[in-house]
């Protein structure tokens, strides 16, 4: 999306609408039609991630590596691969030159390459299902904290979640594990909301559902997943008065559904690529025990980063949480503390932390932080002094966090143009291969040629290629 009105890009007002459409949420909230609020957030949450996802080039991070990946899908959907020729060369040790790509689940990859099959090679066509899903995602943390709280924590829960800087850079493909993370996000989220329903109920459809979605989950980022697996008990023990006898067997059932979704992949991805599959997963493993691409920070990062992600207010609120209601009702609320505090205790024991690595754990701190903001407001408060204090506490939950989205969205900022492919490339021939090109997996993602480098090729392998039929060009020579 091109031009440019007061100095602001069209994909920047886009966003700004987003903000705009806010205050009209909270005024359908007011008027206590939390239907059309919840819809009105649901609206904003797309806007406010739609805007960023125009941006015209791929994102460095991860991104360039899911669009090429789900590019290649369109042709073989199941066999992932980064280096689609495998007489080309590439290297199955890395995740960034491999020919069969194993690093993600298939879940997010297919998804994009559907919206590719439907939109074209555009790089807003890669981020179109995870800005469909995060802003769906509103309506159903809605659904969940309206389950565990008020209306009004529901509401601000969901209008955090809308807000939330990190999932729209996520989704928006701005940041590393980008679409992957928004579809775990999303599916787990939506199992956990299931599982309430099935605690609620004890029925098995609920159950089956639970399971299904989170086998989704899993689909989606792997063994992360299996947070829901705890956080399900937990809410079947604290939600409701289910017998531990039809407890025994909603739990079974779930595991057996997301068993079915889960296994079939994972068992045939390790029986047709097991070479590949044994290095992506010692690869994955590795996290734990090395610094990776000089991402090794400190056990205390997680938690540093909570305050700058969830607002500087946040972690007050979460000491509040668990010193009143939980402590109140520590039966009723230790799924969700479970929920957020199992993928920072776990992650922060890994030595390569990333940003994304915690993300699932966002919607549970939304439902926290939308208690705190409910309780905070509370007009009774005496004294007047501390009437004040909590009132400037809730107001910072709000605005601290959309400070940070702002900050994230830079709607007034031009998207950089970050590559531009050569006109020639783009009807190159599908046997050409380009040499010392500087962004090669976006060349790749963008043109029909057969692969790109950033070196230039050995005289040995250059000449073999050449035998085979390749044509070998140099980018600067476009």
């Amino acid at each position: 999306m091109s031009g440019e009105l007061l100095g602001i890009p069209a994909s920047g007002w886009v966003t700004i609408s987003g903000y705009v459409l806010l205050p009209l949420a909270w005024w359908w909230h007011r008027r206590g039609d939390d239907r059309w609020a919840v819809a009105t957030l649901v609206l904003c949450a797309g806007l406010l991630r739609l805007g960023p996802s125009l941006d015209p080039c791929l994102h460095e991070w991860d991104e360039r590596y899911h669009a090429l990946v789900a590019k290649h899908l369109l042709e073989h959907p199941m066999k992932p691969t980064l280096y689609e020729h495998a007489d080309t060369p590439h290297g199955d040790a890395s995740w960034a030159t491999a020919h069969v790509w194993l690093n993600k689940p298939p879940l997010s990859l297919w998804a994009i390459t559907l919206s590719l099959k439907c939109f074209g090679m555009a790089p807003w066509a890669v981020r179109l299902p995870s800005v469909f899903l995060s802003a769906l995602a509103v309506a159903l943390l809605y659904s969940l904290a309206r389950t565990l709280s008020s209306r009004t924590a529901a509401f601000w829960a969901a209008f955090l979640f809308c807000i939330q800087g990190h999932l729209i850079e996520l989704a928006s493909g701005r940041t590393s594990n980008d679409h992957p993370d928004t579809f775990l996000v999303v599916f787990v989220l939506a199992a956990l909301l299931a599982a309430v329903r099935m605690a609620r109920s004890g029925s098995l459809r609920w159950a089956v559902g639970c399971g299904v979605l989170a086998g989704l989950a899993f689909l989606s980022k792997s063994w992360p997943a299996l947070v829901i697996v705890p956080v399900t008990f937990l809410f079947l023990r604290g939600q409701g008065e289910v017998p531990m006898k039809r407890s025994i067997q909603c739990t079974g059932v779930m595991l057996l559904a997301m068993l079915c979704v889960a296994l079939p992949w994972t068992i045939y991805s390790n029986l047709a690529f097991a070479e590949e599959a044994a290095i992506s997963s010692a690869a994955h493993w590795r996290h734990f025990t090395a610094d990776i691409e000089a991402h090794g920070r400190p056990w205390t990062y997680y938690w540093s980063q909570l305050p700058m992600i969830h607002g500087e207010f946040a972690p007050l609120a979460l000491i509040w949480f668990i010193a009143v209601p939980f402590r109140k009702r520590p039966r009723e609320y230790a799924a969700l503390l479970v929920w957020l505090l199992l993928p920072y205790i776990v992650f922060s024991f890994a030595l390569t932390k990333m940003p994304g690595y915690t993300a699932l754990a966002a919607p549970a701190m939304c439902i926290i932080l939308a208690m705190a903001i409910e309780q905070w407001c509370v007009p009774s408060l005496h004294p007047k002094i501390l009437r004040a204090v909590a009132l400037v506490g809730a107001l910072g939950l709000v605005l601290l966090p959309l400070r940070f989205s702002l900050d994230r969205t830079r709607p007034w900022v031009v998207p950089e143009q970050r590559y531009v492919i050569p006109p020639q490339l783009m009807s190159a021939s599908a046997r050409t291969i380009v040499t010392g090109c500087p962004f090669p997996i976006e060349l790749m993602f963008h043109t029909p040629i057969a692969a790109a480098y950033a070196e230039d090729l050995e005289p040995l392998m250059r000449g073999a290629l050449e035998e085979q039929g390749y044509r070998i060009v140099g980018f600067k020579d476009h």
